[in-house]
């Protein structure tokens, strides 16, 4: 007793669209999962200090960052995060890892949020200061 395509029972021919349909989605998922390791990098040591992290800097490392009012380096520098010029008697921020400048109410909420430079994405490395 041999059954053509046509010739299948109903419950079987069923059980044969949703073995099809799991096998696609069973493809689908293990092609997605290589795109998304393919595109972040484990090794990156920028994404493994967020991932350590969590998220940005808290208050007590934020306060490591050095904060100053500019003198006589007028147009000295640009803030990457609101693109304004770095003027005279403007609070600023240096980066302690790299030494770039931001004004401290642009940094300071992006620092909260990742703890990287700005500019060139350098990991935050705190001070350590024995002069305290």
């Amino acid at each position: 007793m041999s059954f053509s395509a046509a010739e299948f029972p109903p419950p079987l021919s069923l059980i044969a669209i949703f073995a099809i349909i799991i096998v696609y989605m069973l493809i689908c998922y293990l092609v997605l999962d290589l795109i998304d390791q393919q595109q972040g990098d484990p090794n990156d040591e920028t994404s493994r200090m967020d991932a350590a992290r969590g998220s940005g800097l808290s208050v007590e490392e934020l306060q490591e960052i050095s904060c100053f009012y500019l003198k006589g380096q007028a147009n000295y520098s640009t803030c990457a995060i609101c693109l304004d010029g770095l003027v005279d008697a403007e609070l600023c921020r240096s980066f302690p890892a790299c030494n770039h400048m931001f004004h401290a109410q642009c940094i300071d909420p992006w620092l909260a949020k990742k703890p990287t430079c700005p500019t060139c994405r350098t990991p935050f490395s705190p001070r350590f200061s024995f002069l305290k």
